[in-house]
Parts: structure tokens; sequence; C-alpha cells
């Protein structure tokens, strides 16, 4: 029986474990960052099954039914975080009915929750989203000051002039990239839990599952595009388009350090590298900002290079002189 069309007793249990798992992350708030990473994934995967109207339905239903629930509490954040939850759960749902590849699940999922951030802000705001935006650069600038405040506190003698200055360019980026830092956040949000339907989705032995595996990933080509633009924006003297197109940026890198990554897991795939190497690498690039910006130059340059089958066209060609 394909367990996608499977019925009755089987269907309900699942259902309940999805919208355990969809509240989840809504009740814990210390640790609601964490859990959103892969639990929209995870509860995904057990509504995988049925007619695709019933489980757009079973989410609608539990967004209702749950943030009025919490609006009433008073739990404003954790109405939020289950609006996120549900957005990432339908489109995961609706990529697998449509047969929609990974990488581009992945992009339409960043933008979906853009656009919700974006409704929700302007419906809290009565659609004065710079106040609002105001306010929340406000809170957070005031968190950093705090923390600076106290680790200077416990600090047994006075801080250097340059970590001083250093704490302000620290400040000053937050505030410059304030857009671009949250946008990046719905980048990992929707690369975390589409990795982790792709894995779960198979080991519970679903029919259908989004394609390619991650080692073949590619994101759209228009992507560059908005690479282009937004760089092009950034280089421009005043105005608000500096500020947009750097944050553009930011976010279009982010796409772009997932496809290296993919190209980096293909490399050691294909060459065979043990595992113990593959983290090193890992651990190193992580600690060193230009061997990130390596793995996205990487992740740039092959929309026109290629260099997975340039590889493929490489060792065939090798395996083809031996014969």
């Amino acid at each position: 029986m394909n367990p996608i069309k499977s019925k009755g007793a089987g269907s309900v249990r699942d259902e309940l474990i999805a919208i355990l798992a969809i509240v989840l992350p809504c009740l814990i708030p210390d640790l609601n960052s964490l859990l959103q990473l892969f639990m929209p994934g995870i509860a995904a995967v057990f509504l995988n099954f049925g007619a695709i109207k019933r489980r757009l339905v079973t989410l609608l239903v539990t967004y209702i039914i749950g943030s009025s629930l919490f609006l009433y509490l008073g739990m404003v954040a954790s109405s939020l975080v289950l609006a996120q939850v549900v957005v990432i759960c339908g489109v995961l749902l609706i990529s697998v009915w449509k047969n929609v590849e990974a990488p581009k699940t992945v992009v339409v999922m960043s933008v979906a929750m853009f656009a919700m951030a974006i409704v929700l802000i302007g419906f809290a705001s009565n659609w004065n989203i710079y106040n609002l935006y105001s306010k929340m650069v406000t809170a957070m600038t005031a968190e950093y000051d705090k923390a600076v405040a106290l680790y200077k506190k416990s600090a047994s003698s006075p801080l250097p002039a340059q970590l001083d200055e250093f704490i302000v360019e620290v400040k000053q980026t937050l505030i410059d990239y304030f857009p671009g830092i949250i946008c990046s956040f719905f980048v990992l949000l929707s690369f975390s839990n589409t990795i982790t339907f792709m894995r779960f989705n198979t080991l519970k032995g679903r029919a259908r599952n989004l394609t390619p595996d991650f080692d073949r990933w590619q994101m759209p080509w228009w992507l560059v595009w908005a690479f282009i633009v937004s760089g092009f924006m950034a280089l421009m003297p005043n105005g608000v388009w500096p500020f947009v197109g750097k944050n553009g940026v930011l976010v279009v890198c982010i796409f772009y350090l997932i496809q290296g990554f993919s190209i980096m897991k293909f490399f050691f795939k294909v060459m065979e590298t043990p595992v113990y190497i593959r983290y090193l690498v890992y651990a190193l690039i992580g600690i060193q900002w230009y061997g990130l910006l390596l793995v996205v130059f990487t992740g740039l340059m092959d929309n026109w290079f290629d260099f997975r089958a340039r590889l493929e066209k490489k060792s065939a060609s090798g395996k083809d002189d031996q014969a």
C-alpha cells in the first residue's frame, strides 16, 4: 500500500504527531529558535499523506485555533512562531505535491516567510511598518548595550580602546544589516527544514520526496540577477538604495553559501574523502571569514562553470583512457 494514500487510524495518529511538532516550538520560548530549525520539517513528514487539501486544511485549522489561543493568553511571540512553522510546513507539502526541486523550495520558502513577516508587521503596526521596524532596532540595540555593559562590569580592568571601537562597529553593523540578518535566519530555517524533511521522509518510507540530493543542489539562475542588482544598489552614493542593496547582497550570499557547500559535499563524495577530514575542512572554513567568502564565490561561479559536470566529465574521460 502506498503510505501517502493510506487512510484511517495511522493517518489520524500522524496528524496528531504533526500538530504536536507544529505547536512544540511555540510552547518553549527559550528553545523556539532551535526547535524551528527542524520541527516544522518533521511535522511536514507526518502530514505527507492523503489529499493536499486535507493537509492544508489541517495546517490552517491548527494555525487558527493555536494563534487564537496564544493571543488570548497574551503569547504574541508564540503566535508569530506558529505562523512561521505553518508557512514552512505548507511550502514543503505544496513543493512535494508540485514536484518542485529542493533548492527552489528553499528559495520559495524564504520568500514566503519574508512576505508573512511583512504582513504580520503591517497588521501589528496598522501598516506603519517603518515605525515598528525602528522600535525593533531600538530594542535590539538596547539588548546589545546591556550585554556590553554587563561584560564591562565583569571585566577586571578597563577595555582597550581598540576593543571599544570594535564594539561600536559591531553595533553599527547590526543596525545596518538588521533586515538582512532576519532574512538570513529565514533562509537558514528554510534550508534546515528542507533537509530535515528529505531525511525523515526517506526514513519513514514515503513514496514521494524532494529532489535532488544535497550534493546536486543548484540555486535558480535568476538569483544571479538578484545578486547583481543588489550589488549595484549597494554602490549608490546615498538614499535608501544602498541600505537595501547591502542587505540584499547579504541574503543572496547565504543562498550561494548553501550551493557552495553542496559543491564541496559533491567533491568530497567523488574523491571519497574520509569523514574526519571533511569535518576538519568545515571547521576551518567556519572559523575563517574568507573561507566562507570562498565558498560563496564557488557557489556563485557554479552558475557559469558547472564544476560538478566538469569533474564528472573529467572522471569519465579518465576511465575511458584507462579502458
